[in-house]
């Protein structure tokens, strides 16, 4: 099992830049960074993390033995480590949801999100969760908190062992069965499964519709447009389509 480390600080600029700068340094997988605060947290495609006092900053090393190629798919399995935590928390399971690829959503409201960075060597995985306070700027998401749920009488340090310790067992898992082995516990929480979507691609005008089927063996998504099964690991960003 990985040793964890956990390094706290009162104030930095972003967790994920401490352990990117450790991991280049050399120090071990497992090594993590706790702050109470952030001045510049960031999220997914460079968007800014609002980082309000009270919630969790935390990010963590890893050194995956297996191919890059395979590499994204820890956001999934940091993601289900996060909705496990949760549950363990006391949230009802029936009000998670994953949105693909890196955001945790509790009663359609986003109270999670997560970040890799990585070099040829190593990831970060960062994590932000809304525990005692929630962003009211996020352009695409209603927020929520840990607190608006349960009265969750732990402390940061504690909350964030509590996911290391999940994030690094499922991250053996994966080492030693693969992604499959996750695929179907994560996609009872993939939110829009089933639905009718639209899909806009990276740097590009062109979009696609179709049946969110949810995730396929590597992780990636699956949908049905309708004349054939298609798989993505990159998008842009997507949407349900109201079909009323």
């Amino acid at each position: 099992m990985v040793n964890i480390n956990l390094k706290i600080q009162s104030i930095c600029s972003s967790t994920n830049d401490l352990a990117f700068q450790a991991a280049n340094d050399g120090l071990d997988q497992g090594t993590s960074y706790l702050s109470y605060k952030q001045t510049k947290g960031r999220g997914r495609n460079n968007n800014k993390w609002n980082s309000l006092e009270g919630n969790l900053f935390l990010s963590t090393i890893i050194r995956p033995i297996k191919e890059k190629k395979h590499w994204q798919q820890l956001s999934l399995i940091v993601g289900y480590s996060i909705i496990q935590s949760l549950i363990d928390f006391g949230i009802k399971s029936k009000i998670i949801e994953l949105k693909w690829p890196n955001d945790v959503l509790v009663d359609n409201k986003k109270i999670s999100g997560i970040l890799l960075e990585s070099s040829e060597r190593f990831i970060v995985a960062g994590i932000g969760l809304n525990i005692l306070k929630n962003p009211t700027d996020d352009q695409k998401w209603h927020t929520t908190k840990v607190n608006d749920h349960v009265n969750l009488n732990l402390s940061l340090e504690q909350i964030a062992y509590v996911i290391l310790k999940k994030v690094f067992f499922n991250y053996k898992i994966w080492n030693d069965k693969g992604f499959i082995y996750f695929k179907e516990k994560i996609n009872k929480y993939i939110k829009y499964r089933g639905d009718v979507i639209n899909i806009n691609f990276n740097s590009n005008t062109k979009s696609l519709r179709g049946i969110l089927l949810g995730l396929g063996n590597n992780g990636f998504l699956m949908i049905n447009s309708g004349t054939s099964i298609l798989e993505y690991n990159s998008i842009d960003s997507y949407h349900f389509v109201n079909k009323g």
